[in-house]
């Protein structure tokens, strides 16, 4: 998988980034200790609900639209109840539980992904209708 950054309210966050289909559906499932940072990167803005199934530890999960903040939810270890609203999203962040909070990081916060030029030409293929 592909690395980059997030940056929330000027503060950097290491990322593993699921850019792909196949890498969006793994996540963070089967994951052991440490939990990374994980940012799902999607070409449009659309509906996107999240589970928790085989993921064994807590997370903080980010919903943002268009470089703004619009959720922030708490998954639970192996639950299967869906996660996110109705609201499009076209970039969510996954944080090991307790970071958002820790960082002050709230609804509303403007969020910006930072990536080297390969992983930002992936990027710009998404956002062009290509599936990677």
């Amino acid at each position: 998988m592909n690395k980059g950054s997030i940056i929330i309210n000027k503060l950097p966050f290491d990322v593993v980034l699921a850019l792909s289909e196949q890498e969006q559906s793994k996540g963070l499932m089967n994951t052991e200790l440490p939990i990374p940072n994980m940012a799902f990167v999607y070409g449009s803005p659309r509906i996107n609900k999240f589970w928790m199934h085989n993921t064994k530890m807590p997370l903080d999960i980010v919903f943002s639209c268009n470089g703004i903040i619009l959720q922030i939810c708490v998954g639970q270890p192996y639950s299967t109840a869906l996660i996110g609203d109705d609201r499009p999203s076209d970039l969510i962040v996954e944080f090991p539980y307790g970071t958002v909070s820790s960082a002050g990081i709230k609804i509303g916060d403007p969020v910006e992904l930072v990536c080297d030029k390969n992983v930002q030409m992936k990027v710009l293929m998404l956002k062009s209708g290509f599936y990677i």
